[in-house]
């Protein structure tokens, strides 16, 4: 369930960055992402999860037992098995490292799109509020990237390491496990402190 939610999290997290790259980067497109597709992309992001964390289950990696309470992906097996390798080797690459590349991609083509936007309609002298909207999209989008790295970074390496046989001290296992769980706690506080139209809608939401 640990791993079930922690992928759903970062599946969601480039989602949201793909539908942010698509409205600023390719607004004629804007039409595709209505209420249908968005169910579809849920749906697919649970599935993807899905499919992860119950692979080793059915013999496609394992878990294991860790002395603080809890239980994950048996890392240290990968360096006597193959198949159990091919598992992590697999789920650093669609799980961490292509999220990533997606996300980074995905703002940085935003920032870029802003700046360009700006730089054309304002003949390079933006005005005070175009540099407010252009320095708001950078912040957000450089913290979210930054928050996704630090949260993730320590545990998909110490996880590659295990793979390859390396002993991992239990702090560090332990520190990193919760870095990265902390992301599903964070992400939510970024977006209420960063983002104003965030704020709007959860207060209409709940008729505040």
């Amino acid at each position: 369930l640990t791993l079930l939610f922690g992928l759903a999290s970062i599946n969601t997290l480039t989602v949201i960055s793909v539908t942010r790259y698509i409205r600023g980067c390719h607004p004629e497109r804007g039409h595709c992402i209505s209420n249908s597709s968005m169910t579809v992309a849920l749906v697919l992001i649970w599935i993807a999860a899905f499919f992860w964390s119950a692979a080793p289950l059915l013999g496609w990696g394992s878990y294991t037992d860790r002395m603080y309470g809890t239980c994950e992906i048996d890392w240290a097996k990968a360096s006597f098995s193959t198949i159990y390798k091919s598992y992590i080797i697999s789920i650093f690459i669609c799980c961490f490292f292509l999220p990533i590349t997606v996300m980074v991609f995905s703002y940085m083509s935003i920032i870029n799109t802003v700046k360009l936007s700006h730089a054309l309609t304002g003949l390079g002298d933006p005005t005070d509020r175009q540099r407010r909207m252009e320095r708001d999209v950078t912040r957000v989008s450089i913290v979210i990237c930054t928050a996704f790295i630090i949260a993730w970074s320590p545990y998909a390496v110490m996880s590659i390491w295990s793979a390859y046989g390396q002993s991992v001290p239990n702090l560090t296992s332990i520190l990193a496990s919760l870095f990265a769980k902390s992301a599903s706690f964070y992400n939510p506080m970024i977006y209420f402190g960063m983002s104003s139209k965030f704020r709007r809608d959860i207060l209409i939401l709940f008729h505040c």
